[in-house]
């Protein structure tokens, strides 16, 4: 996901290039995306680069209800301006973004060579956009809190209290006469 943008770069402002990501692959520490895919758009603005891009990718996890394996389908809309370290391609005086002016992101950053790495941007965007507790399916029963047998894949016959037994104290009280907030 390197994309040479010299010719924007030279280019007149507003001139954009479409490419199409295909089945790609990110490991991103221990994280790994996969079956990434969805069309990037890159459009010169006055400084920068602007990407924008619709993507799609699939990551392994553990099921938060009853902890197996989980596929997650996981989607993003991406737009981040890419800096140019060759900003006088651009027309611009100064070479290097300054850092005392602004704070860049090297991720978001355009080499000498003038190569747009999407990689690092698109897996951080990706991994931000993971659920917090993704499931295996949209149904999953979890995990018996008696009996702790994957009530997915074997039925038990544990009694179902309808009342946690941390409130069971507060739950009397309506059974002595005490108004209910309803």
């Amino acid at each position: 996901m390197i994309y040479n943008v010299a010719s924007l770069l030279t280019g007149e402002l507003g001139d954009s290039e479409h490419h199409e990501i295909e089945n790609e692959r990110i490991v991103l520490g221990d994280r790994s995306l996969n079956q990434i895919s969805g069309p990037v758009r890159l459009m010169r603005t006055d400084a920068t680069v602007l990407v924008s891009a619709e993507i799609e990718a699939v990551t392994q996890d553990s099921c938060s209800r009853c902890l197996e394996p989980a596929s997650v389908n996981v989607s993003v809309a991406m737009d981040e301006e890419f800096s140019p370290i060759n900003a006088s391609l651009m027309g611009k005086t100064k070479n290097r973004p300054d850092e005392d002016e602004y704070s860049f992101d090297q991720a978001l950053i355009i080499d000498e060579q003038n190569f747009l790495d999407l990689t690092e941007g698109l897996g951080q965007a990706l991994l931000s956009a993971i659920p917090i507790a993704p499931l295996c399916m949209d149904d999953c029963l979890g995990i018996c809190p008696i009996c702790t047998v994957n009530r997915n894949t074997i039925h038990c016959s544990c009694v179902k209290s309808s009342v946690d037994p941390r409130w069971a104290g507060l739950a009397g009280l309506l059974e002595k006469g005490a108004e209910s907030a309803d």
